[in-house]
């Protein structure tokens, strides 16, 4: 009976992670009026997996809390993704067009022509020539002569003064390609420990799982409750969960920044998921109702190496961003 109950109030306590957990990141987007920080696949993987997971859950007859949990988890998706079509596509026009009529309002067909350089330097041939041709008619040709001589040092010294700012400028921007060189080196090497220890874990979670529901000296699992349709659609939502993260990671690493994202957002959806998985742990430790539930033990569980990925990421790009600014200042 106590486990029945703490399973409820885990449950429960799920449900309040996932209800607050996307409020963060709409907040965000809101502020900014932007959300090129959140990838769109990875949105799309997670609205995919929640499809999934809702017919899953309905067709194996499961927690009515775990039911709850799925349509939330669709809603929520759906109004993410309508703030982030709105903000890529229909705010940018409606700007655009916001800021043309005020300004065309304010007076804004004075527009200013930049001129070219040729233009510049027709304008002061010319009047150089104007000016040469009342000189000569003066009686002051010498002192002017010895004017046009100055004014030629004059040039010469000025742009010879150009010449150790131009050196240290091709230097700076040589140091700066070289640094760039090796961001995106360390990057890749980032990239590649993360695929390499993502498919060590998830062969490790497999082969773990098999182990104990198959393994010598476990109790025999009921095969005759397990059903093909709605553990097909929850092992396919399981894929799509964790899979779902590894855009946005990507997108992460290749940017070297996680602006736009909101870091609590990913705090709740661990705290959601470790919930979750333990309220259906403590529902029952029977290997035919666990192994029945296995795709959305995995589903929820297997998210957390990818969080902690993101975890990682903000620690990172946050420390640097830090530093950059601390060395701007």
């Amino acid at each position: 009976m106590d486990s029945d109950l703490f399973a409820k109030l885990f449950g429960y306590f799920s449900i309040g992670c996932w209800i607050v957990v996307f409020t963060p990141q709409l907040y965000e987007n809101y502020t900014r009026k932007n959300t090129d920080g959140v990838s769109i696949q990875f949105l799309s993987f997670w609205i995919l997996g929640d499809i999934l997971n809702l017919f899953g859950i309905i067709l194996e007859n499961l927690l009515f809390t775990m039911l709850l949990l799925a349509l939330y988890y669709l809603f929520a998706d759906c109004l993410l993704m309508g703030q982030v079509i709105y903000y890529r596509t229909v705010y940018p026009q409606r700007h655009i067009e916001e800021v043309v009529v005020n300004d065309y309002g304010a007076g804004g067909s004075n527009l200013v022509i930049p001129q070219h350089h040729h233009h510049r330097r027709s304008s002061i041939s010319s009047s150089s020539s104007t000016s040469s041709s009342s000189s000569s008619s003066s009686p002051s040709n010498a002192s002017s002569s010895v004017s046009g001589l100055s004014h030629h040092n004059d040039y010469i010294n000025e742009h010879t003064s150009l010449l150790p700012t131009k050196i240290n400028s091709k230097s700076r921007t040589s140091s700066t390609t070289i640094q760039h060189h090796q961001q995106s080196s360390r990057t890749r090497t980032i990239v590649r420990l993360f695929f390499a220890s993502s498919i060590v874990s998830w062969t490790a979670l497999m082969v773990g799982s098999a182990l104990f529901f198959f393994g010598p000296g476990q109790h025999k699992v009921d095969m005759s409750q397990w059903h093909v349709i709605p553990q097909t659609l929850g092992w396919g939502s399981a894929i799509l969960y964790c899979v779902s993260r590894i855009p946005q990671i990507m997108q992460n690493f290749r940017n070297e920044s996680v602006e736009g994202l909101s870091l609590p957002m990913f705090v709740f959806s661990v705290v959601g998921n470790v919930t979750y998985c333990v309220s259906i742990v403590l529902e029952s430790t029977d290997p035919t109702y666990l192994f029945i539930n296995l795709p959305w033990l995995i589903g929820s569980g297997g998210t957390l190496f990818f969080d902690f990925t993101i975890f990682f990421q903000f620690y990172m790009y946050r420390q640097r961003t830090d530093l950059d600014s601390k060395t701007t200042i």
